[in-house]
């Protein structure tokens, strides 16, 4: 008789290798701005553009100041190491969008809020770089619950008022504006670690 073929043992898989999990572009980019030590600035930029409106006509209102102009001051007020990126409600509608200068973004949220996309901006900073570098994002917003939810998860919140400011005098040094001493932006008091984990208003 033939010998009986016992069944075919099935082999063990091969060992896994080491994943490497990938981190988001814009939390990458978080940290390559916390090596090269400058501040990155979130800008809510309707409530800004609404706000610097207001201001120019004697805070007895008038239309929104265009995209364009308000690209072109902010460009003039800030330059690298420092990033910006102006974020903006809606469509671009052919304006520009992207990196449209070294240390400079303009982003257009299309179907989603500039504050829900701020709130994760804030968010992946406080993942990628934990509190102590969370506290080189600074939120530039009136909007009140943006503000609070930025300052809960470890970023710097700013006005309308100080982005004024900083547009009426482009070029000088961002030192002692609304500083405290030993700071380079925003308000001099140290970060505090947040308690558990990412602070979420979901």
């Amino acid at each position: 008789m033939p010998p009986r073929r016992g069944r075919a043992r099935a082999r063990p898989p091969a060992a896994a290798g080491p994943q490497v999990v990938a981190k988001p572009a814009f939390a990458a980019g978080l940290a390559g701005a916390a090596v090269a030590a400058g501040p990155r600035i979130l800008i809510d930029g309707r409530n800004v553009q609404h706000a610097l409106a207001r201001e120019s006509a004697g805070r007895r209102g008038g239309s929104a100041l265009p995209t364009s102009a308000l690209l072109a001051r902010l460009r003039a007020a800030f330059s690298p190491p420092t990033e910006v990126e102006l974020i903006l409600d809606g469509h671009a509608g052919g304006g520009p969008t992207g990196r449209v200068a070294p240390g400079f973004v303009v982003t257009f949220t299309r179907h989603v809020s500039a504050d829900a996309v701020i709130a994760g901006r804030v968010g992946e900073a406080l993942v990628a770089l934990g509190p102590a570098g969370a506290w080189s994002v600074i939120v530039v917003t009136d909007d009140r619950e943006v503000r609070d939810h930025a300052r809960r998860n470890g970023a710097r919140v700013e006005g309308t008022a100080w982005l004024a400011a900083r547009l009426a005098s482009p070029g000088t040094s961002p030192a002692g504006t609304g500083a405290g001493a030993g700071t380079t932006f925003g308000h001099g008091r140290p970060p505090k670690k947040p308690r558990g984990r990412l602070i979420s208003d979901t």
